[in-house]
């Protein structure tokens, strides 16, 4: 190969990183806000099934950019004598770069009771919300604490 032609291809890989370079970022932030938004509605199911299997209330708590999914615990039949936790969901911006913020601050906790119903039943629907640079997902329970689709309606 000779010296012209390969300026050439360098050119050419060099206009095709431009051109690409962008839409891969753009890939990415899309990959990671679904990830993200992926793992906070898992962390949701994870709580109301919590409630559900142990016939015991179960709570979400937001974190800064953690979640943490606890179940209460004691005999059955008998008085509660703690929390168990049963899904941790590591900080968003370490593992996504993205952020989690909460529609009302009253959304930084979400309880379960042992039906798997939302308890107190939320005057609202809650929501927690992902962002990533520009991009913004969100997460949505219903009033009673079921998971809503993707756009937060019915």
């Amino acid at each position: 190969m000779t010296f012209p032609e390969l300026l050439v291809v360098l050119s050419l890989a060099a206009i095709l990183g431009a051109i690409a370079g962008p839409r891969m970022v753009a890939f990415r932030d899309r990959s990671a806000m679904r990830s993200a938004r992926l793992e906070l509605a898992a962390a949701v199911e994870a709580t109301r099934s919590a409630a559900l299997q142990k016939g015991r209330p179960a709570r979400l708590v937001a974190r800064g950019d953690s979640v943490v999914v606890t179940v209460q615990v004691g005999p059955p039949g008998g008085a509660a004598t703690g929390w168990l936790t049963v899904l941790t969901v590591p900080s968003l911006r370490r593992s996504y770069g993205a952020s989690l913020a909460l529609g009302d601050p009253r959304d930084s906790l979400l309880a379960f009771d042992a039906r798997g119903l939302a308890a107190p039943r939320l005057d609202r629907t809650a929501r927690l919300i992902v962002t990533k640079g520009g991009r913004r997902d969100s997460v949505c329970v219903s009033r009673v604490g079921l998971l809503l689709p993707r756009g937060c309606a019915f």
